[in-house]
């Protein structure tokens, strides 16, 4: 058996987390390791003796001995992973990550973190070897996002386009507009709308109307909120033009959302 078989990457928590009002999560000395990627809304977290703003991709990585703290505010989501095991004492040695960094709210990534959680959930506490290589998978997918986020110049356009998608991320629940995002960008409203179709291969607005709709997507699953209120705290003005954009992207009204996803968490375990 090989060195890199003999070592272990455990899973200990995997999910997905909606805060519903402010709270604060006491200080506490880690004893593993802690994942976190912020998806909707935001929160403050402790990080070198201060709090730091905390908003949608950006990623906490955080090891045994660190001190850790949030302060969390309304309707704010997050991922998470919690995991121990001597393979990522290895990578994470290697990989010397900040504590916080930003990466694109890349939709594979997420698809992992939730086949692991599946997995997790199965396996229970025993060790299992699919849960093991999933982890791994998961954190080599994270040093890539990183690695090929920080291998950018400021001046590129590649850097410029994710800079742009960052800012929607954060901000696609409120009223924004070309003139804003090129501002932020600091570059013209039409290199701003030509680099973002360049890279992405989408207008801003039809990826802003995707960032609202997963976000909202994700307020149906996990909040009581009344259907009309996860439209407007996702950024549509209009109920009307929420419900449509909703089944043009899902083929399901909101409502019937709402109900397959109440089906499908009924249905018992196996």
């Amino acid at each position: 058996m090989s060195n890199d078989q003999q070592l272990r990457a455990d899973p200990l928590y995997v999910g997905m987390a909606h805060h519903k009002r402010r709270s604060r999560n006491p200080v506490q000395q880690l004893y593993t390791y802690v994942i976190r990627l912020q998806t909707s809304g935001s929160c403050e977290a402790l990080i070198d003796g201060e709090f730091s703003e905390i908003f949608p991709g950006d990623l906490l990585l955080f090891r045994p001995g660190d001190p850790y703290e949030l302060i969390l505010r309304d309707n704010s989501i997050d991922y998470y992973v919690i995991c121990t095991g001597t393979w990522i004492d290895e990578w994470w040695a290697r990989f010397d990550p900040p504590r916080k960094t930003a990466v694109p709210l890349d939709d594979e990534l997420l698809k992992l973190w939730s086949r692991l959680e599946r997995e997790t959930l199965r396996s229970g506490n025993a060790r299992d070897e699919l849960t093991d290589y999933l982890l791994r998978a998961f954190c080599l997918s994270l040093q890539r996002l990183y690695e090929t986020a920080g291998t950018e110049k400021a001046s590129t356009p590649a850097y410029v386009a994710y800079s742009i998608k960052r800012f929607i991320d954060q901000h696609a629940a409120e009223a924004l507009t070309l003139e804003q995002i090129a501002r932020h960008a600091g570059v013209s409203v039409s290199r701003t709308v030509s680099l973002f179709k360049r890279c992405f291969n989408q207008s801003i607005m039809s990826y802003a109307i995707e960032v609202r709709l997963a976000t909202a997507c994700e307020r149906i699953r996990h909040t009581s909120m009344s259907l009309d209120a996860v439209a407007a705290s996702c950024g549509f003005n209009s109920y009307t033009y929420f419900h449509r954009q909703f089944r043009m992207r899902y083929g399901l009204s909101p409502r019937q959302y709402r109900e397959e996803q109440q089906k499908r968490a009924s249905l018992p375990t196996t």
